[in-house]
């Protein structure tokens, strides 16, 4: 159990060597070693004693607040620092032709998956998805002709017009108009929110393990204070197979419940109920083998994978699924 999501209230402490959870009375005790990531997406009370023993095991804890946006995290010692590594992150921030190859396979990577998605169903019968897929491909490739990196982005966000209009092809139920974010306007706004939310803080426990400065990108602006930058560069090639994916999931399988749900004067926010469900089958989603590692895994490879181009070893292909 690499992330333990909590999205219940509960009650946390120390207890011995293990992390003992209370919910509704009944307290369950886990060894601490197995956990690397607990993230907090219901009220919760916990104490320094607890703190403690996840820094000295270089736990997480990432905080969640009542809308579903993360908010902030406890941060273990760092316990892999690599001055060599962030050297070469710095190198490459000041070296605009090479930031901006780095950052435009980033965004190729997150363009073929999200095409991909939409191939799997083109397969399966779905035949008025060609239009979009055609599209989508004549868009990838003038790709290279963006110069920087709001063109890469202007490209993506255009991309994912097209792409989001193309989901009432896959399913009726599945058509929820324009992209609403902050706050969410409907049930698949608010699950496209959420999910994103947790892919990033998946994503930034990853970068955690790797020798990689997380406020060092090249795709998102390194100068927004806040969040770590470098995270949500790398959670763009998932973003397709973590959480649309598991949208479609939901949605064709008629997974939802309206309790899943409040929505009320044009914004609409998960319920206990709703966080919990939609925890319990992200977390499922996220441990899912595909070609032999889960898709944690494929993370953290990805930070690797980053390291292993700024030391010069090889050269950074983003996670591409296979169509």
């Amino acid at each position: 159990m690499e992330t333990l999501f909590v999205s219940r209230e509960a009650k946390l402490r120390q207890r011995e060597n293990t992390l003992a959870v209370t919910l509704e009375g009944k307290t369950r005790a886990l060894p601490i070693e197995k956990i690397g990531h607990l993230v907090l997406l219901a009220d919760s009370s916990l104490n320094t004693r607890l703190l403690t023993l996840c820094g000295k095991h270089g736990v997480r804890v990432s905080i969640f607040d009542y809308y579903g946006y993360f908010k902030g995290s406890f941060e273990p010692i760092d316990q892999n620092p690599a001055g060599r590594v962030k050297l070469a992150q710095a190198e490459l921030l000041l070296n605009k032709a090479q930031c901006l190859s780095l950052a435009r396979e980033i965004v190729e990577g997150a363009i073929h998956n999200l095409r991909a998605n939409l191939l799997y169903y083109r397969y399966r019968g779905h035949i008025s998805l060609q239009p979009v897929i055609d599209e989508i491909a004549r868009l990838m490739e003038e790709l290279p002709q963006a110069k920087t990196t709001a063109a890469l982005m202007g490209f993506e966000g255009t991309i994912h017009q097209s792409y989001y209009a193309a989901w009432k092809l896959i399913d009726p139920a599945l058509d929820f108009g324009p992209r609403v974010r902050r706050p969410p306007n409907n049930q698949i706004n608010c699950l496209l929110s959420f999910l994103n939310q947790l892919t990033y803080t998946v994503v930034r426990h990853e970068v955690f393990k790797t020798h990689l400065e997380e406020t060092f990108s090249v795709l998102h602006s390194p100068l927004t204070a806040g969040r770590s930058s470098l995270s949500l560069d790398l959670a763009e090639p998932f973003k397709p197979v973590l959480v649309d994916a598991l949208i479609f999931r939901l949605i064709r399988r008629r997974m939802v419940d309206d309790n899943w749900f409040d929505q009320h004067e044009g914004i609409c926010l998960l319920t206990d109920v709703g966080r919990r469900r939609v925890a319990e089958q992200f977390a499922a989603r996220l441990e899912e083998s595909y070609q032999g590692r889960s898709f944690r895994e494929w993370i953290y490879r990805e930070g690797l994978a980053i390291e292993r181009h700024l030391l010069g070893v090889v050269e950074y292909n983003s996670f591409k699924r296979r169509v």
